[in-house]
């Protein structure tokens, strides 16, 4: 009977992780128990929400995007902080356990000179070189908070990658017979200006290579995201041009300067989708990978059903139902009150 207890405990719990090399490649030995967490970068929280352990988020970085309050109604009173909090403020919540990504090498001494454990939890500064690196990064983040939370958590983080894994065969094997100089150029608008790119191999680069594009912008050598040179964007004349973060489509098309882009000229100006975090990073990036696959080319992608995989995956995921008219909502990157707007760059 004590056995059986004991194993109880610990598929309830979850197993210990034991010492771990994080993602800035430091040891780090999370405690046994973890009830009050720390989410001081803006990826944790919704991993952590589709990993099942969202209750445990105490204090969380500031986010507008647009569906996180609406399917997490709890994310209302969860104390909200910028990307570097208070040491002290810290202490008095008595969190077990912070999740970084930023300044880590001012924050990281500060946290761990008050003995609170702390995980880098993005290679941020560390670009990935190849789309296999690129899968490679999103699914360590998600593997690595599924083994501090052990137990069913690390089975949920094994079941998103193998999707992820699964949706990027999907696409891979159908854009394959389309040469290099065939495929469609894509132009990532990350605002609030309309030449502002995300930079070279951030997760719109690498999304949209795997999803069959040629990028535009590719070579701003852009730390996070910055003002791409607007003659080079001119030249490229893209195919297609995407208008990401909740920033409206007119960024482009009430802009002069792009009159003459075959985007612009042929109706290809698109607004992204944005769900509980913006789909240019986090969980629902592979989902980003599908839109710009069928935006780019609709054809082969004709029975890609996208109101379906959003409510597929939010009801795998994030465990909550959404209507058609809720999917449609965040399909076109708008509200729940069916406003396309961007109150906050984060």
């Amino acid at each position: 009977m004590r056995g059986l207890i004991a194993l109880l405990a610990l598929l309830c719990c979850g197993a210990q992780a034991g010492e771990l090399t994080d993602l800035g490649g430091r040891k780090v030995t999370p405690p046994d128990k973890i009830a009050r967490v720390a989410c001081l970068e803006v990826l944790c929280y919704p991993t952590l929400l589709m990993l099942g352990v969202e209750d445990r988020v105490a204090i969380m970085v500031q986010t507008a995007a647009p569906w996180l309050q609406a399917t997490n109604a709890r994310t209302a009173q969860i104390a909200r902080v910028g990307t570097e909090a208070d040491v002290e403020d810290l202490a008095a919540r008595k969190i077990d356990i912070a999740f970084i990504a930023y300044n880590v090498a001012r924050i990281a001494p500060k946290l761990d000179k008050v003995g609170l454990p702390t995980l880098i939890s993005q290679r941020v500064g560390q670009s990935p070189q190849t789309e296999q690196a690129f899968v490679d990064n999103a699914q360590a983040m998600v593997r690595q908070f599924g083994r501090v939370f052990g137990g069913e958590t690390e089975r949920r983080a094994e079941d998103y990658c193998a999707w992820f894994d699964d949706k990027r065969a999907m696409v891979a094997a159908r854009i394959a017979d389309i040469p290099p100089e065939q495929r469609r150029k894509l132009f990532y608008v990350r605002g609030p200006r309309s030449q502002n790119a995300q930079g070279r191999f951030g997760y719109v680069y690498w999304l949209g290579t795997l999803a069959g594009a040629r990028m535009v912008g590719a070579d701003a050598p852009l730390a996070g995201n910055g003002p791409a040179n607007m003659e080079d964007l001119l030249q490229a004349d893209p195919d297609v041009v995407i208008v990401g973060r909740q920033y409206p489509v007119a960024l482009v098309l009430d802009d002069p300067r792009w009159r003459t882009v075959a985007a612009v000229r042929n109706g290809e100006v698109h607004a992204s989708p944005a769900g509980v975090f913006y789909w240019d990073g986090g969980p629902e990036s592979a989902l980003m990978m599908l839109f710009i696959a069928k935006t780019l080319y609709p054809d082969r992608f004709a029975d890609l059903d996208m109101i379906a995989e959003i409510k597929g995956f939010y009801a795998r995921f994030y465990r909550f139902a959404l209507t058609d008219d809720q999917a449609g909502k965040i399909l076109r990157g708008e509200t729940p009150e069916g406003a396309r707007f961007m109150k906050v760059n984060n």
